[in-house]
């Protein structure tokens, strides 16, 4: 047996999982409508913080698992078999780079095997993402691209595991498998072959998780489905044991109690105060966007943190409410940009725009540059198909290997041209297997310049 862990949980602790349902003297509630109504909407901002990547996700594993007819269902990989385009809805921001499939996976009281096939020389990972958007890896950074054999194990798993197979253990009971293969120059095929040759086998029976069906727009909408949804992923996958404090103070909400949260068995002032605490906790989740990363002094902000978030919840919550499924940043560094380099906001409306790096982004695989609406973090539907550039797909490079890109509406009669709306957008810089130039901070985005009209 090999036991080996990618360090990438850093800032979370999986020492040790609380057990819920325990029967406890309650917390004292005010009992005054003004004062319970204030303490209230304290307490769900609170939950909303914290628990919003849990929510998000069980919803996604209810959509694509445990609802009736859902296909493939729990353990089985759903393979995407295009590029993510603009009707891609799993989640927002997607990369354009690379196939996506995934997979839930329940490992209380089990192992699940998951099988690689030789990758070669080709961009790949296979993200274990667990119940709070912490991220291990098994990727070529990691493991190795060499065919080989893993066990998805429980944190504290001691049972026999035979020889040649690497250990990982996860700290949670669920997790979400997120597995990215690069596609180069349009072999989509290839892709294809490789999709199919990795493999997930349970050690035992295929285990589905109990709990409320919660339908996924609805948890971003509606504060009952959200909290049905908290609580179930909460009871599903536990807690570390250091945020136990945390995490109690919501039992003053109805949450984690001997029976499954329900609306219902709240008083009035309780319901309507967490109606307006939910609603205000995503409003500012919602406000925070631009927040999130350490401002280059570029224009770009570096996102930081992402997939090993540790205690920093609203960081957290922003990073799934933007995108679920975030990568740690020596898997795949990325780069934000709202704004032009005079600050105004990225538009169509507002002109043409130019992105020139005198040195493209150091990597060890490739790099690319995609734009997004700012409302819905879907990728621009144009009579091009190009949603992104980056060195997969350069038309040229200038001199000294200097690239060029422009964003412009229509055609500017140019290489490297990626179209941009009318309207508002951001775009997004992807560095997979990022250089030590741009780890160490040394190397960032230019601004994007406003193009001289013509």
């Amino acid at each position: 047996m090999i036991e080996k862990v990618a360090m990438d949980w850093r800032g979370y602790d999986t020492s040790g999982l609380e057990q819920l349902g325990r029967a406890e003297q309650p917390d004292i509630v005010p009992a005054q409508a003004a004062w319970r109504r204030r303490w209230t909407e304290s307490l769900t901002l609170q939950a909303v913080v914290y628990g919003l990547p849990s929510a998000l996700q069980y919803a996604l594993m209810c959509a694509e698992a445990l609802a009736p007819g859902a296909t493939p269902g729990m353990a089985t990989f759903r393979h995407e078999r295009t590029l993510a385009g603009p009707d891609f809805t799993a989640f927002r921001a997607p990369n354009v780079d690379t196939l996506y499939s995934t997979a839930w996976l329940y490992l209380r009281g089990q192992a699940v095997e998951v099988q690689t096939p030789d990758f070669g020389d080709r961009y790949f990972t296979v993200q274990l993402v667990d119940a709070y958007s912490n991220a291990i890896n098994i990727s070529n950074r990691t493991f190795g691209s060499a065919a080989a054999r893993y066990w998805l194990v429980p944190a504290q798993w001691a049972g026999p595991v035979p020889e040649g197979v690497t250990v990982v253990r996860v700290p949670t009971t669920v997790v979400w498998l997120l597995m990215r293969i690069q596609v180069v120059g349009g072999d989509v095929a290839a892709v294809h072959q490789l999709q199919n040759a990795v493999t997930i086998r349970p050690t035992s029976q295929v285990h589905v998780p109990r709990g409320p069906l919660v339908d996924r727009l609805s948890v971003e909408e509606d504060w009952r489905a959200y909290f049905r949804a908290l609580d179930a992923a909460i009871r599903l996958n536990m807690y570390p044991s250091e945020e136990r404090a945390h995490v109690h103070q919501f039992r003053a909400l109805g949450l984690l109690g001997q029976e499954p949260w329900e609306p219902t068995a709240l008083d009035p002032t309780t319901a309507d105060a967490m109606a307006a605490g939910f609603e205000a906790a995503m409003d500012m989740v919602g406000s925070a966007r631009r927040q999130l990363g350490a401002d280059t002094g570029t224009g770009w902000t570096r996102v930081s943190g992402k997939g090993a978030h540790g205690h920093n919840f609203l960081a957290r919550a922003v990073m799934n409410h933007v995108g679920l499924g975030a990568n740690v940043v020596e898997e795949n560094t990325s780069f934000n940009t709202h704004v032009d380099a005079e600050g105004s906001q990225l538009a169509g409306s507002h002109g043409d725009y130019a992105l020139t790096f005198d040195v493209p982004p150091p990597n060890d695989a490739f790099w690319s540059v995609t734009l997004y609406h700012v409302e819905t973090g879907r990728v621009f539907d144009n009579p091009l198909g190009r949603y992104c550039i980056g060195s997969a797909n350069l038309e040229s490079a200038e001199p000294a290997g200097a690239v060029r890109i422009v964003i412009a509406r229509n055609d500017p009669k140019a290489p490297n041209w990626l179209p941009c709306p009318d309207g508002d957008f951001y775009l997004a810089l992807r560095i997979y297997s990022p250089g030590g130039a741009v780890t160490r901070g040394d190397w960032l985005p230019t601004p994007v310049q406003q193009a001289p009209s013509k």
